[in-house]
């Protein structure tokens, strides 16, 4: 439900000083709801919209499986070949790997499926990354 602007008075926020060392010069979005909710497609609308990267977590962690080079990735991929969650360590690491491409610090991210714990979130905060705004798409 939408309620108009003066249904309520907002508090008067002070401004205060946070720093921010990994802040993308575009957007930074989280959403998150359960699945058939409609995320794939608000994810796409947003990315056409606003020009940032689409982050989902299951495409990152096969991606830097698929890589070599990529040492998180080949922890990652031992545990998703043997059919096993990737631990909450893992997960972090690719994220905020990827946060820190060139991509993303110039045209801003959008995350999908991530943080899904209290400690990917905090491991979101201790890196520097705040979101600009989190979607919750909840849907009957």
């Amino acid at each position: 439900q939408i309620y108009p602007s003066n249904h309520y008075q907002l508090p008067q926020i002070l401004p205060i000083s946070i720093k921010m060392p990994n802040r993308s010069k575009g957007l930074q979005i989280i959403i998150a709801g359960a699945p058939a909710s409609g995320k794939g497609t608000q994810c796409e609308l947003i990315r056409e919209t606003y020009g940032v990267v689409h982050l989902s977590t299951g495409d990152m962690l096969r991606h830097a499986a698929e890589d070599p080079n990529d040492e998180v990735g080949k922890i990652a991929n031992e545990y998703m070949t043997n059919g096993n969650l990737v631990p909450d360590d893992v997960i972090i690491k690719v994220i905020l790997n990827r946060l820190k491409m060139e991509d993303c610090c110039e045209k801003g991210w959008l995350l999908d499926g991530f943080p899904r714990t209290g400690a990917q979130a905090e491991a979101l905060k201790k890196g520097g990354y705040y979101p600009d705004i989190f979607i919750f798409l909840d849907v009957p």
